[in-house]
Order: structure tokens, then C-alpha cells, then sequence
């Protein structure tokens, strides 16, 4: 087969060329996945040429049914620029530039509060297209009394128009511009133009009146607020007038506190004192420490710099000059010496008086300048005491004239701030603009009708396409060996399909017959054919020459195990093997059904009431020896009342009579795993349901069977739908029975 040659020319260990075989078997691996997407869609077919059919049918009916729609669009522009009239600012700004704000004007405009203004404006409750009420409305509102359900029912209903309005607008932004298209549908073209147009000035109103009442809001505001902050203004002045009052604190020019400037005054005079007596202490040490060397008096007269002791030191220098000449020229006892030396004495006396005179005089200076020093200090101290009082009251004086001068100032900022609101009221100008108005269509807003069907045939291709994977997605079955291979690990000895309606399992339609007579191939040779390629792949997998038994099992009834079981049966008596065919299901007891068996069979030999030449029949035409499963009394029985001794030693004596013994058993879910057959038998085939027997069920019968599971050689898939192999051929097993589906076509 062309699968098994691929498989063996990839796995052939002769090829050294590693890379070169890899590369073929990614190759291969795409391609059978690909021809496996194809032939689900050629499987699927129908299910998608269905959906695509009603999709254009559909379509068809829609562009027939629904009546034309026209649609109107009014271009506006939403400018960010705002105009500046004047130099203050408006109470609510423009919209922004940014993209979230022009994309907000969108959701504006769709707003169900613009489109009940809308449909007010323009009497739409009154307009057939939106305000036709149903027929349970209108019963609704004949039986309903006036009164609160009425009111809700009028409420719904205007619920519902307002909603039809919204349905057919449609406001989109183009690009990343400001320009927005308010666009309109409606079943008459001049309507929808007309619509289209109300909505936009419905909206630069609902613009100008919102900033309307936003600034009137603010201007209200502000009014009250500028008489509550007058009246805490006055309050706060008028608080800072008491606490001066009640503290005695009075401002002098550029805000100098009179303490302050008495404090300042009295520095400099006490400055001034210090000075002065500073000289006359110098003065006054001078002339003690003068008066004390009793010296010359010309050192006196430098000393005091007096004009008056200046002038008594010259005279009593030219005295002295005279009384030394005298002395000289006459000697100490002239007489004219005594006239001289008495001059001299008065001189000093003078002298003597007017330094003590001079000496009293600043002696007197000294202490008027150092009883002024300390007037001044003391006064100066009781200023410095009265400015630490004040300066505690100024704390106080400093929040209370901080706390008037903000109200002050927020008072003058809102006072200033309502004056420009109240102007503002009288100028309010849109963010926006209609730059191009709406025109009345001329054609419908659809696609041509061509374009549509073509458009739905596409979408309902899509649709079957995504259906057909979605229900491969959701398959349970198996469906090719690969499949069985994989996930259950067991080989597939054979692949049947449906059975021809010749192959029956009745006596007279088994027979092989080779060919028919006017030379086209009979489906019950093809049939035959692959019954004796499975008994070949069982002889290769495990070759037996002695008497074999071979169970035929199910996970869940109707799968087509007792006729696979019959046919391959004949099969292998007619290719010459002594065959005996036993009915194990008692339940269903489809092989003694089917060749017309009665009398004593299966339950009377394992009971020992009968014997097996005395139980089994034999078909004429093949020579297959049968044994059915005996007298209704006991088919009743289950399968626990026949396990035992005697079922035992009648498959041992089988073995030695018969070279291959097949039952047929009942099904392992259906029996909960109960299998005595299994446990005596030497292998065993499962038959599964192409396609309908679930991948978990026959994975929980193998995990019933326990230990005998190994016993399972393999699987036969039975019920095969031909059409799946005709177009998924893989090279392994459509091969295997396109004979028969050639034949079937032909019968």
C-alpha cells in the first residue's frame, strides 16, 4: 500500500542522507495535512453550500423586503480656537484639542438628551416612520385608564421613538480631524436632509445654551458670594480698628508705630548725651591732673586754653622777666623788686581763681551731661518696656490685618470676576460649526444588489468553512487508522464500509460469488476480498497453526460486530479453514437470529443438557459451522450462569476440531466488563463504528477488560462512508476497499 511504503522508505536504514529524509517527511507531513483540510471541506460540502445558499437567499429577501433607506450627512467642524473679544476669560473654556475631547463631542451628539430635544423640535412623535405604535401598544392604551400605567406607557413610548431616532443617526469623526459627518437615514431623502440639519443646529444650540447657563450659574454665584465676602471685609477692618483702639497703637507716616519712632528718637539723643559727657569727663581729668602738678602757667593756660589765662600767663611773664632782670642787675634787695614780685603774686592768684572757676565750670558740665545720659537711659528703658507690650499686641494686629487684607483682595478678585461674567452673558459663541450642510441623496444608502449577494455569498462560505471545522473540532469518533494508531495504540486490520445491500448476513447472500455475469465486479466478492485481508494481517501479526480462538468484540451495541462476525466467519471457511462460529451474546443473539438457529446451542452444552455435535449446525454453501445460543428459556440467562467448568472444556475440545473458533460477544459497556470470553480466549478484535463510536468509550472498554486487554490484536472500522475515503485517500486503505466502492456505485 502507498502508506506503508512512504512509512518504510522513511524509516529504511540504508538511507544515510539524514537531512534530505527529514526534509521529506516535513513534506509529506503538509501535504497530508493539507489534503486532510481538503477533504474535510469536500466532506462538509453540503453542510457549507447549505449555509452559503441561505446566506444569499437571505440577502436576497433583505434587499427585497427592507425598504430603501436614504442617508443625509451635515459636516461640522469642531474648533478648538477660541475668540478673544475681550481680555478676560470665559467662564467655561473650549473643548480642547486633544483626540478624547473631539471624540466626546461624538457621544454628545448621539446623546438620547439631544435626540428628545430633536424629535420636540421637529414633532417626530407625530411622523408615521417613528411614532407608529404596535398593535399591543395601542390595545394597551385603549384598555389602560389615565393615570400613573398611563403616564409609564407614554413614557415607554417615548423611550421607544427616541430610540428609533438614535437607530438611524450615526455620527462618526473623520480621521484624526475636527470634522464630525452627522449623518441620517430615513425612508424619504428629503427628510433625512432635513433631520440630518436639525440635528447639527441642535447641537451648536445646545452648545450656546449650555455656556448660557453655566455662566448665568456663575454670575449667581458670584453675586452671592461678593455680598458674604463684603460683609466679612467690613467685619475683618472693623476688628482690626478695635484691637488698635483697645491697644493704643497709633501709626505715624509710612506706617511707623509711634513707639517705635519715640525709641528711635531717644537713641540718638542718648547718643548724643553719652558724647558729651564723655567729654567733659576727659575735660575734667585734664585739669585735675593740670591742677595738681601746680607747675607753670603757661602749662595751664595750653592745658585750659582759655583766652583769660592765656592772657594773665603773658603778663605774668613779662612780671617775671622784669623781677629776673632786677635780680641781675641789682640784686635780690632792690627795691623795685618787691613792686615786681607783688605783681607776680597777684598774677598767680588770678591765675589760681580763674582755673578753680574754669574747673567748676566743667566739673558742673560734667555731671548736667551725666544726669542727661541717665534721664535718657531710663526714659529709653520705659520706651523699650511699652514696645515689648505693643509688639506682643502686634502679634495679634498682624493676623487681624492679613486676614482683612485677603478678604480685601479675594473681595476686589470676585467683585472684578462678576463684572466680567455679567458681560460675558450677552456673548456666547459655539465651539463648533456647520461647514457643509446636508443635501437631499439621490439614491439609496446600500450596496448594489450584485455586490451584496456576492458579499453574502462570501460571508455564508466563511460561515459553512468555519462550521465544518468547528464540527471536525467537536468530532468524538474515529475515523481514519492513523487516529486508532495514535491514540489507541492497537494496529487497524480493516477498514469496511457500509454494507452493499447484496452482503447481507442472511445464508443466501453470503456466498462468494466471483464475478456477476455481464462482467462488472460484484460488491460481495469485493466484500469477501477484504474479509480474507483482515484473516492476513492477523496471520502476520501473530501466525497460528493449531485450533485458535478468536473473540469478536464492542464498546457499545450496534457497531456491526455480529455481522462482521458472521461474514468473517464465512469468509474463513470458505477459504478452507474449519471454522466454527459460536453465539456469545445472549442478549442480543444476532448470529442465531440471523442464520435461523434452534434447539439446544451454547447455554444447554455449558450446562451439560446437550452436546456440541448435537447443538452445532452447519452451513451448506461454505461449510462454517455454527452454534447458536440455544433455547429462549435459557438466552434469559447472563453471562456469569455460563462461565464455568463447562464453558472451559467445550473451547478446549473446540480447539482441537476446529482451526479457528470465533465468538461473537456481547458488548463491554453494556456488561460492565463482565467477559468470560475474554478470559479463555487467545485474541481478540474489536470492531468500532466509523465516526460514531466515541474515543472514550472504547478507551474505558479496553480499561474494563483489565488484564485481558492486551488479548485486543486490533480494531476494524466498520461503517465506513465510503464518499470520506473517495476524497481523503491517503494511500493506506482506500486502496484496501476501492473495489467495492466501484462496485456499489455500479450495482
Amino acid at each position: 500500500m502507498r502508506g506503508t511504503s512512504v512509512h518504510s522508505t522513511l524509516d529504511d536504514p540504508t538511507d544515510t542522507d539524514w537531512g534530505r529524509r527529514d526534509q521529506r517527511a516535513v513534506a509529506i507531513g503538509a501535504t497530508r495535512d493539507l489534503r486532510g483540510i481538503l477533504a474535510i471541506l469536500r466532506w462538509r460540502a453540503a453542510l457549507i453550500a447549505v449555509v452559503t445558499v441561505t446566506m444569499v437567499i437571505a440577502a436576497a429577501a433583505a434587499t427585497v423586503i427592507v425598504p430603501a433607506k436614504y442617508k443625509a450627512t451635515t459636516i461640522v467642524l469642531v474648533d478648538p480656537r477660541q475668540p478673544r473679544v475681550t481680555n478676560s476669560e470665559a467662564v467655561i473654556s473650549g473643548i480642547g484639542s486633544d483626540a478624547a475631547a473631539v471624540e466626546s463631542q461624538v457621544e454628545l451628539i448621539e446623546s438620547s438628551s439631544l435626540a428628545r430635544k430633536v424629535v420636540a423640535r421637529l414633532n417626530l412623535d407625530q411622523d408615521p416612520e417613528f411614532a407608529a405604535a404596535s398593535l399591543l401598544e395601542r390595545l394597551t392604551e385603549a384598555v389602560l385608564p389615565a393615570g400613573p400605567e398611563s403616564q409609564r406607557l407614554a413614557e415607554r413610548r417615548i423611550s421607544s421613538l427616541v430610540s428609533k431616532f438614535q437607530k438611524n443617526l450615526s455620527v462618526r469623526r473623520r480621521g484624526l480631524t475636527y470634522v464630525l459627518e452627522i449623518s441620517f437615514s430615513s425612508s424619504d431623502a428629503a427628510k433625512a436632509a432635513h433631520i440630518s440639519g436639525a440635528v447639527a443646529d441642535a447641537y451648536l444650540d445646545d452648545q450656546r445654551q449650555a455656556k448660557a447657563d453655566i455662566t448665568a450659574r456663575a454670575s449667581g454665584w458670584l453675586g452671592d458670594r461678593i455680598e458674604e465676602m463684603r460683609e466679612r471685609v467690613r467685619a475683618s477692618e472693623r476688628a482690626v480698628a478695635d484691637y488698635k483702639s483697645s491697644k493704643s497703637i497709633v501709626d505715624v507716616t509710612q506706617g511707623n508705630r509711634l513707639v517705635s519712632r519715640q525709641i528711635e528718637d531717644l537713641t540718638q539723643q542718648l547718643a548724643l548725651a553719652r558724647t558729651r559727657t564723655a567729654d567733659a569727663r576727659a575735660r575734667l581729668e585734664r585739669m585735675q591732673q593740670a591742677a595738681k602738678q601746680n607747675g607753670d602757667p603757661a602749662a595751664l593756660s595750653e592745658s585750659l586754653q582759655s583766652p583769660v589765662i592765656a592772657n594773665l600767663r603773658s603778663q605774668y611773664a613779662e612780671a617775671a622777666r622784669v623781677d629776673a632782670e632786677y635780680s641781675a642787675l641789682y640784686g635780690a634787695k632792690y627795691p623795685g623788686l618787691v613792686a615786681v614780685r607783688a605783681q607776680l603774686a597777684d598774677l598767680r592768684r588770678q591765675i589760681d581763681g580763674e582755673i578753680a572757676r574754669i574747673l567748676a565750670g566743667i566739673r558742673n558740665e560734667h555731671q548736667v551731661a551725666t544726669a542727661r545720659e541717665a534721664s535718657l537711659e531710663a526714659e529709653l528703658t520705659k520706651l523699650k518696656a511699652q514696645a515689648a507690650t505693643f509688639n506682643e499686641a502686634n502679634v495679634k494686629l498682624g493676623e487681624l490685618e492679613r486676614e482683612a487684607q485677603a478678604n480685601r483682595s479675594l473681595f476686589e478678585q470676585f467683585l472684578s470676576r462678576a463684572k466680567e461674567t455679567t458681560e460675558q452673558q450677552s456673548l456666547q459663541i459655539a465651539d463648533a460649526r456647520i461647514v457643509s450642510p446636508a443635501l437631499v441623496p439621490l439614491k439609496p444608502d446600500r450596496p448594489a444588489t450584485p455586490l451584496l449577494l456576492l458579499a453574502a455569498a462570501a460571508c455564508g462560505l466563511i460561515l459553512g468553512i468555519g462550521a465544518a471545522f468547528m464540527l471536525e473540532q467537536t468530532r468524538r469518533g474515529f475515523r481514519t487508522p492513523g487516529e486508532v494508531e495514535q491514540l489507541l495504540a492497537l494496529p487497524t486490520f480493516g477498514v469496511f464500509p457500509l454494507r452493499p445491500k447484496r452482503a447481507t448476513i442472511a445464508r443466501q447472500e453470503v456466498a462468494l460469488v466471483p464475478a456477476r455475469r455481464d462482467g462488472a465486479a460484484d460488491p460481495v466478492a469485493c466484500f469477501e476480498a477484504n474479509l480474507h485481508a483482515v484473516r492476513a494481517r492477523l496471520a502476520q501479526v501473530e501466525p497460528r497453526h493449531d485450533g485458535e480462538v478468536l473473540v469478536v468484540v464492542s464498546a457499545l451495541p450496534g457497531e456491526g460486530k455480529s455481522t462482521f462476525a458472521c461474514n468473517f466467519a464465512l469468509a474463513s471457511a470458505a477459504a478452507g479453514a474449519r471454522t466454527l462460529l459460536i453465539d456469545g451474546d445472549i442478549y442480543t443473539r444476532s448470529v442465531t437470529r440471523a442464520f435461523g438457529l434452534s434447539g439446544p446451542g451454547l447455554c444447554e452444552i455449558v450446562h451439560g443438557q446437550s452436546s456440541l455435535p448435537q447443538a452445532m449446525k452447519k452451513e451448506p454453501r461454505s461449510g462454517l459451522h455454527i452454534l447458536g445460543v440455544g433455547a429462549g428459556s435459557r438466552a434469559s440467562r447472563g453471562l456469569d450462569d455460563i462461565d464455568g467448568p463447562g464453558l472451559e472444556a467445550l473451547l478446549r475440545g473446540c480447539r482441537g476440531q476446529f482451526d479457528l473458533v470465533l465468538i461473537d460477544s456481547p458488548a463491554i459497556l453494556s456488561m460492565a466488563g463482565l467477559a468470560p470470553f475474554m478470559a479463555r480466549a487467545d485474541r481478540a478484535v474489536m470492531v468500532v463504528e466509523w465516526d460514531r463510536t466515541d474515543r472514550q468509550a472504547v478507551a474505558e472498554a479496553l480499561d474494563i477488560l483489565g488484564p485481558d486487554a492486551w488479548k485486543v490484536a486490533g480494531i476494524v472500522l466498520n461503517k465506513v462512508a465510503p464518499g470520506w475515503y473517495r476524497m481523503s485517500d491517503d494511500g493506506r486503505y482506500a486502496a484496501y476497499f476501492n473495489d467495492t466502492l466501484e462496485a456499489r456505485g455500479a450495482a
